[in-house]
Formats: C-alpha cells, structure tokens, sequence
C-alpha cells in the first residue's frame, strides 16, 4: 500500500486519548517506542509467520504506511494497535492488536481499539475499516498467542462482521510462509458505531483493489494460484456481511485454506 504523508500519528489530537477510565492511548511517534511495541507486545502474542520483521516494520512507520497507538509505560509499551493505511483505496487493516503477556484483561483492549478507530476515522475518512481474525474452528487456541474463539468474541461485542470471502494473510515477502483460514471482519467507524450501522453487505469495488494491493505490496505481485483467484473473485459484485455469533451463518463463510503448493506466497 503506498505511504500518506499527509495525516501522520502526531497529527492525531490528544482528544483521541481513550475516554474515562483507564490508561491514556497515545500515538506511538518515535522510532523507539514502535520498536518497543514489537518487541514488548506483538513478538509475544503472535506467531513468526503473522509478524512482519522489525526493520520492516520500522520502515513502514517511516513511511506512513503502518501507524499506531498504544499504552505507555515507564517508556516502553505495554499494548497497542496498529493500523495499515491504503490512500488509494480508502481502506484501514487493523494489522495488529494486542496487549503485553501479564497485562491481559481489564478491558484495555475494547478501549485501546476504540481510541485508534475514533482518531482514525477522523484523520483518514475511510470507507472500510477491517481486521484480521484466526478462524476458530482451523486455529487452536495457545497460552502464549491467545484463543481464536475469545478473540472473535471480542470483536463481535464490538459491531464487527465477518465478509464472505475466502481470506488468508500473504507472506510477508516472495517464497514466505502465508497464513491460512483467517476471518477478514469489518467494523464499524466514523458514524457508524455499532452493528446496527453496518450493511448486510460490502461494496466489492474498494475491497477487491484493496485485496490486489494487500497482496502486491506483501508478496511482491498478485499471484495466479487457486487461494488467490478464489479470493478476489469472492470480492465481485456485493460481498455479504455475516454475523459472528450465529454459528449456522459463520459456518457457510468461505475458508481460505491452502493446498500444500499454496502455502507460501510464489517466489521472486
């Protein structure tokens, strides 16, 4: 996705700091307080393989591609979101969030999540916010990387809604390992603050571009293989938005599962 120079984390106003009770949200400016927040939050609570490498990850905060807000303490990080900016298609991914192993509850997550979509929405304007969720039933839950079926709970108290399309994260770069059976959901942003303001259904014009460029700017093209083309021909024409917690609607979502030539994104 290319960079916005326009809107950077410091032009976030202080009013986008999470209301009432609890810790302050701040955007996370400098260089070491992003590397702070990978290393002290995200290396934790993810596996390899859906953790971009810290150099790029510093790198595309520079660029103005990745931006994020956490939780601070005693100058190191101890939760924080992260959010992946697409200009040309008016699309937000929130990449990453999570909260730092031993600071885990509390609700620090539902507020730290709705400090970054209020500043988000206000700086950017987009026409869909969406996030990535490990689909529960192809996913076992972990001590350390956390419970498929509480984080789709969680995102489900929030408004969220599950798009119908057989969804996989791209590797992070040629030949690297993909992640299969994640769940693209979409949430509600700007006005829109609960489910009750989202559409049964998507325009497929912003998230099929917005697909294309995920993949593009990860693999390093747009690759002719089956998870690929399923992909974004389910993004043609409307896109469903299914309810995740009606489990006869969420088992008739499509499931990016990938065959064993699939596995990692095709090879430079």
């Amino acid at each position: 996705m290319s960079p916005d120079s326009t809107t950077p984390e410091s032009a976030i106003p202080e009013t986008s700091r999470a209301a009432g009770a609890g810790p302050d949200v701040v955007p996370l400016a400098s260089p070491a307080l992003v590397a702070s927040l990978h290393r002290d939050v995200l290396e934790p609570s993810f596996p390899p393989a859906e953790l971009v490498g810290v150099d790029a990850f510093l790198a595309e905060h520079a660029s103005g591609r990745l931006r994020s807000l956490g939780v601070v303490e005693d100058a190191r990080v101890v939760a924080g979101v992260v959010g992946a900016w697409s200009p040309a298609t008016r699309v937000l991914l929130v990449q990453y969030l999570a909260i730092a192993p031993g600071r885990r509850g509390g609700g620090i997550g539902g507020r730290l999540l709705a400090a970054a979509l209020d500043a988000w929405s206000r700086a950017l304007d987009p026409v869909l916010v969406l996030a990535e969720v490990e689909h529960p039933d192809h996913h076992a839950a972990s001590a350390a990387h956390g419970d498929p079926t509480a984080r789709l709970r969680f995102y489900a108290r929030l408004g969220a809604r599950v798009l119908d399309v057989p969804y996989f994260q791209p590797g992070d770069g040629p030949g690297a390992e993909r992640v299969p059976a994640l769940l693209l959901v979409a949430l509600p942003h700007g006005v829109a603050r609960d489910a009750a303001d989202l559409p049964d259904e998507v325009p497929a014009g912003p998230l099929r571009a917005f697909l294309a460029e995920n993949l593009r700017e990860s693999e390093g093209r747009v690759a002719d293989d089956g998870a690929t083309r399923a992909l974004l021909d389910a993004a043609d024409g409307s896109v469903a938005l299914v309810d995740p917690t009606d489990a006869d609607a969420l088992a008739g979502v499509a499931v990016g599962l990938l065959s064993d030539d699939e596995r990692h994104a095709p090879g430079a």
